[in-house]
């Protein structure tokens, strides 16, 4: 179906004129909600002592522990990995602690203690495996 110039303007109008209704509804829309949401809402400042602590938790902090390595202090919060950890020989403990909290390389770890990568990589799978057999 053809339309002629003038038809296709009038469409063209009454389209523009419904497209500036949805948008005018929707700018309404979105002040009343607005409204509604500024009604429902209240200061921090306003609130009574009372309802303050109704919203206020507070958490029992963990014994976080911290472990040195390269002159860094990284902290553990699992009691058990932590105390875990521990129970590792000194070079296994540094080598998890820099390829899991650190994210360093295996590569990179064997710079820092000059040795050959393979050898990081075997020492750190006996590391998880005597962590895993002491979490167990």
């Amino acid at each position: 179906m053809k339309l002629t110039k003038q038809e296709q303007d009038i469409v063209r109008r009454k389209f523009c004129k419904y497209c500036i209704k949805v948008m005018e509804g929707e700018a309404l829309y979105y002040l009343r909600q607005l409204d509604r949401q500024q009604q429902k809402e209240v200061c921090f400042s306003e609130l009574t002592p009372e309802q303050r602590n109704q919203l206020s938790a507070y958490d029992d902090l963990l014994e976080i522990n911290y472990f040195q390595v390269m002159n860094t202090d990284v902290p553990v919060r699992d009691e058990d990995i932590s105390n875990a950890l521990k129970k590792l020989p000194e070079r296994k403990r540094m080598i998890i602690l820099m390829a899991f909290f650190l994210d360093m390389t295996e590569q990179e770890i064997a710079d820092y203690y000059h040795l050959v990568q393979s050898t990081v990589h075997y020492q750190k799978e006996k590391s998880l495996q005597m962590l895993k057999n002491i979490l167990e």
